[in-house]
């Protein structure tokens, strides 16, 4: 076995790989570690009183959440397991050590730790994610890994690094895997706009699909909604309740709705190209001439049986050259049609372990790259797309993602919640730019939309958190037809400086990452001499009063000192007594501070 070190240049980090010889490489693999430590202590950090390990989940799928755990929490029989990335740190001193993967061509990613006597015993870095047989894990699989064989077997490529703030280490990270695989770039602006799911689902139609771009156009723009960005309308699922003429006459009334302040309108579509939706396995495969049927096209055991569902639909496999001809016709319509926006849906199908058709595939992540580099050629540019369930990696084939599975008004909630959501802004926001543009999903408002904002103050809380979360703003409210929707949106959207602040897409970092598997109540961005605080109250029934010292916000620093701090809506200048930051905020409010620094004298 031969191992390569790369040392990075004025960091203190580097990164390993390993590869087989070339007998070992013609016999294969489906478990390759190259980084194993066992031993007492095997990540150190000298002062560290309460040390944590960070759990990633493999995708956004059915509300998984992160976790950050203690060491001492872990029993001495568990296995503590992440994908592909984890952060071993004391948030008190912020000290950390960052251990993941950044390569991603071949291999599922895992980080397996064990403890003993309540300290890290053993970490376990590998390529070959895997599960028991029929035991769905938390990649979805029900297959072992594919076994990698041929002329070279190279391990997944490994980053590690120590760090003084664990989350300047998954910056680290992040910038460490865009370096191999650059994030997909998109030359427009950020986009803000209108989906139709949460509003009207299965009941979308054309007059609704329009009534609602005719509100956002006369109503909310004005206001400063997309702030003179790009404002996307967008259909979501069930869009084939519009027949072909309506589709055709709903893009061209969308893209005349140009306003006068330069806010440019475009309409969007939705589409799963790797799930099937029906029980008629002997459909004929659009596109394909009648050659394939559906059941020709779905992934496979090794057995021949079809794969079992996930959320409902069954994984088709992306190197079948029905899955490619399909693939053709729909991008190619789509653009035909002149949808320039596309939200991709449940694309964790595509990396399910599986008998693939093509024989040069040997794992679901070489073909999940293969279909995926399939769309973003056939979009060629011309359609901002938007990964909705999706793997976190491999990366580069979706302009966004989703920060997190459906997220919808409520403050609260195991699921679809903003408290839910900022959970994966927590430990996550490290993706944005990096990766993908972040996507915090729609925001949905009034209590006739799918758990909308019950209020004022709960609908403006969800609208920060899309705010600071790499500034997406999607609504779906039912603007088209409900006037409490309507109200709701007068009022929560009328956020000038908000939307200035989200314009330039940068995503807040927690102040605490010592939260288990909850969402910190407060985040934070500095830039120059300013920064901007945001804080949350997750409970929807009681106010709270949230208390920071200064010196978590702002670290100590000769040559400056926090001057003031604003409440950024209304102006009110919020006290600052004996090093400490302390904000009341009424049931499911939030606010955002603008911090104001000054030289020391």
């Amino acid at each position: 076995m031969l191992q390569r070190i790369w040392l990075y240049e004025g960091t203190p980090s580097f990164a390993i790989e390993a590869e087989l010889d070339g007998e070992a490489s013609h016999v294969g693999t489906r478990h390759f570690d190259p980084l194993v430590i066992r031993q007492e202590d095997p990540a150190r950090i000298a002062s560290a009183k309460e040390l944590r390990v960070l759990h990633v989940p493999f995708d956004n799928d059915m509300w998984f959440r992160f976790a950050s755990r203690t060491v001492a929490s872990i029993k001495e029989d568990e296995l503590f397991s992440g994908q592909e990335v984890t952060a071993i740190y004391d948030d008190t001193i912020r000290q950390g050590i960052v251990i993941g993967s950044i390569t991603h061509d071949t291999w599922k990613t895992a980080i397996d730790i064990r403890t003993s006597h309540g300290r890290l015993a053993n970490i376990d870095v590998y390529g070959g994610i895997s599960a028991p047989t029929g035991v769905r894990s938390d990649t979805h699989d029900v297959l072992a890994h594919g076994i990698v064989h041929g002329d070279r077997v190279i391990s997944p490529r490994i980053f590690v690094g120590s760090f003084s703030d664990w989350r300047d280490g998954l910056d680290a990270y992040a910038e460490a895997n865009a370096k191999i695989q650059p994030p997909l770039q998109w030359a427009g602006r950020l986009p803000a706009g209108w989906n139709s799911w949460a509003a009207y689902g299965g009941k979308i139609d054309y007059q609704r699909y329009l009534g609602a771009a005719q509100y956002v156009h006369d109503t909310l723009t004005p206001e400063g909604f997309g702030r003179n960005r790009t404002i996307y309308i967008n259909l979501d699922a069930f869009w084939s309740r519009l027949d072909a003429v309506q589709l055709e006459d709903a893009v061209a009334g969308i893209r005349a709705m140009q306003a006068s302040d330069g806010t440019h309108f475009e309409p969007g579509i939705y589409w799963t190209p790797f799930a099937y939706w029906s029980n008629n396995l002997d459909a004929s495969v659009e596109g394909t001439d009648r050659r394939y049927r559906y059941r020709d096209i779905l992934l496979k055991g090794p057995d021949g049986a079809l794969l079992p569902k996930v959320d409902g639909g069954r994984p088709i496999d992306p190197s079948h050259p029905g899955t490619k001809l399909r693939t053709s016709l729909y991008l190619r319509e789509l653009r035909r049609l002149g949808f320039t926006c596309l939200k991709i849906d449940f694309v964790t199908h595509g990396a399910l372990e599986g008998t693939h058709y093509d024989p040069s595939v040997q794992t679901c992540i070489q073909a999940y790259n293969m279909g995926m580099k399939q769309i973003v050629e056939e979009a060629g540019g011309k359609m901002f797309l938007s990964l909705s369930i999706a793997p976190l990696f491999p990366s580069g084939y979706g302009h966004a993602r989703r920060l997190s599975c459906d997220t919808k008004g409520h403050i609260n909630g195991n699921e679809q919640s903003t408290e839910y959501m900022l959970n994966a802004l927590t430990y996550g926001w490290w993706t944005n730019k990096r990766l993908y543009i972040l996507d915090p999903d729609h925001v949905v408002l009034g209590e006739h939309g799918d758990l909308g904002a019950r209020n004022i103050e709960e609908g403006k809380s969800r609208l920060l958190s899309a705010a600071i979360s790499g500034g997406m703003v999607l609504d779906s409210s039912p603007l088209a037809d409900d006037s409490q929707a309507r109200s709701f949106a007068k009022a929560v959207y009328n956020q000038p400086k908000w939307y200035e602040l989200a314009s330039d897409g940068e995503a807040f970092r927690p102040v605490d990452g010592a939260t288990g598997s909850s969402a910190s109540n407060a985040f934070v961005r500095s830039s120059g001499r300013e920064g901007h605080l945001a804080l949350f109250n997750y409970d929807d029934k009681n106010p709270t009063t949230i208390r920071i010292p200064v010196v978590r916000i702002l670290p100590p620093d000769p040559a400056r000192e926090l001057a003031q701090a604003v409440d950024t809506e209304t102006g009110q200048t919020v006290t600052v007594t004996d090093g400490m930051i302390a904000v009341t905020l009424k049931p499911a409010e939030s606010k955002l501070l603008t911090l104001t620094y000054r030289a020391q004298p």
